[in-house]
């Protein structure tokens, strides 16, 4: 009996293991790629989705959210996976939805693979931009975004 308990926990500290080590693997690559270019050294984040994804409107509501209350210190970016292979093939998304998050420098800080709350993204946003979200909701948002604070990627080009 203790055998098998020793062997269960042998395999399940290798599988974490290598969970970790193919986490690791995949943020080397997706950080060698060509880092995204930001506008005036804004953080940025990523919201990779597609028409075709079950889950992406969910997650699109919490990025409405968010860009309502980050809108004046991260840019947010939606981008459409099937219509664009080639981003979504640069940063190695084969899941949807997938948000990625930059630095100011165009490095990538954080990906989040499938459906991820609020509060995580919230507290990956603070953690990002070393703060937390503007105080005012109010406030005037820039003429070409939407009225949640979010730029799409066809309008940012």
């Amino acid at each position: 009996m203790i055998e098998r308990v020793a062997l269960l926990l042998i395999l399940s500290l290798a599988a974490m293991i290598a969970c970790y080590l193919l986490r690791a693997f995949h943020m080397r690559r997706i950080r060698a790629s060509a880092p995204h270019p930001t506008a005036a050294n804004t953080p940025a984040l990523l919201y990779f989705r597609a028409d075709s994804c079950a889950v992406c409107p969910a997650q699109g509501r919490i990025i409405d959210q968010l860009g309502a209350h980050w809108h004046d210190r991260v840019r947010m970016e939606i981008i459409d996976a099937e219509r664009e292979p080639e981003t979504a093939a640069r940063y190695h998304v084969f899941t949807l939805p997938t948000t990625i998050l930059h630095d100011a420098d165009g490095r990538v800080r954080q990906v989040n693979y499938g459906l991820t709350d609020e509060r995580k993204l919230n507290r990956q946003l603070t953690e990002l931009t070393g703060g937390h979200p503007a105080d005012s909701e109010a406030a005037r948002l820039p003429s070409d975004r939407g009225p949640s604070g979010i730029q799409s990627a066809q309008s940012a080009n």
